[in-house]
């Protein structure tokens, strides 16, 4: 290589180089051409490399997703819009707009919303609260609003939750998969890691704080309205009791979470059904007949017994008393650890206690089946003792 670079060699290549300076020249952008193309595809490559191997260090697992400490802003406006428009279509029975604006929506929740809505005049002050998902576009919402029924004065304050996503066209939409009524039926496959964000989001200090919010405001309204009151857990239990015995979802299968008797699935009927995961009043009016006589009926004749369940319309209330929360405390919807987890409760909150079942006590929570949730009793201190 060292006798190729000699002085007579280089002269005879300078020699070469000028007369055929034309197509030297040629060669020579070409040769400079391919080597910016060699550099631009390697760097490229590189680029996309480093964007893979990037991307792949910022994913996010659902274990280590942790939601923003506030409430966000993003796609406020549209998310508002998206819930108005649900609330006029199930206020008004419209099933055909709320199977859009909400899918997938089952028969058997299809003919629940049939038969509540008769009861509902409209829904008010719709507040939405929003937390972004771990995927771009989705959304975890706490909607605050308040529900005027016919021929009741006072409107009843309740806060409902919808899981929201945008669809490939840029719209938004509600995902009915993880509605109250399909998380306790399972009629459409529920994704773990999404019930697990949900459980997450339900967990966190500022959805305990915005229900302990509401759940103030329902108890004041009910117990200020006798009419209320008497829509709540007589008029609607009435109904959503026949609904739920004509219907035939009794026999459907439930999660080992919710898997109960048949008159605690009766029970959970209201609370299951709200489209949208919507635990409004609804929710908190159902508790049904085979609840509130089940100490009535020990004892009596088949005959008694059949007069106790043809007055469900008019049923016993069970004795009320006050109980405070001793810490943070989780609320969940049966006597179970394995039951679902419906969010937490700061220390001291007072809450209308309806008896115990086991070592748990029944509490007054409108997120909860029939607006009743359990609480360990060993979480709670009785008012005035």
């Amino acid at each position: 290589m060292k006798d190729f670079f000699n002085k007579e060699t280089l002269d005879n290549i300078k020699q070469f180089c000028a007369e055929n300076k034309k197509y030297v020249g040629v060669a020579g952008v070409l040769v400079g051409l391919i080597l910016i193309l060699i550099v631009v595809v390697a760097g490229g490559n590189n680029g996309r490399q480093s964007n893979t191997e990037a991307g792949s260090q910022t994913e996010i697992s659902v274990k280590d997703f942790e939601f923003e400490k506030d409430y966000t802003n993003d796609a406020k406006d549209d998310i508002s819009t998206l819930l108005a428009d649900y609330y006029k279509a199930y206020v008004g029975d419209d099933l055909d707009t709320l199977g859009k604006l909400a899918t997938p929506m089952s028969d058997n929740e299809k003919s629940y919303i049939g038969v509540v809505s008769q009861y509902y005049e409209s829904v008010n002050d719709i507040t939405p609260y929003t937390k972004n998902g771990l995927k771009k576009g989705t959304y975890f919402v706490s909607v605050k609003n308040s529900i005027k029924f016919t021929g009741v004065d006072t409107q009843a304050p309740t806060l409902d939750f919808f899981y929201i996503e945008t669809d490939k066209d840029g719209k938004l939409f509600i995902n009915n998969v993880y509605s109250n009524f399909n998380r306790t039926y399972c009629e459409n496959e529920l994704d773990d890691d999404i019930m697990e964000l949900i459980s997450k989001y339900t967990a966190s200090s500022e959805f305990a704080d915005l229900h302990e919010e509401v759940q103030k405001a329902y108890e004041q309204a009910v117990g200020s309205d006798a009419n209320l009151k008497t829509m709540l857990e007589t008029t609607l239990t009435g109904a959503i009791k026949q609904w739920y015995t004509s219907s035939g979802i009794a026999n459907l299968k439930k999660s080992d979470a919710d898997t109960q008797t048949t008159e605690a699935d009766t029970q959970q009927a209201d609370d299951a059904s709200q489209s949208g995961d919507q635990q409004t009043t609804d929710a908190n009016a159902g508790q049904t007949a085979d609840q509130q006589t089940t100490d009535a009926n020990a004892g009596q004749t088949t005959d008694q017994q059949t007069t106790d369940t043809n007055a469900a319309e008019q049923p016993q209330a069970p004795a009320e008393y006050q109980v405070v929360t001793k810490d943070v405390v989780k609320v969940r919807d049966g006597a179970s650890t394995d039951a679902k987890e419906l969010g937490l409760l700061k220390e001291q909150v007072t809450l209308t206690a309806y008896g115990t079942e086991g070592d748990w006590t029944i509490v007054s929570y409108s997120a909860g089946t029939n607006g009743r949730a359990y609480i360990k009793t060993e979480n709670l201190q009785t008012v005035g003792q």
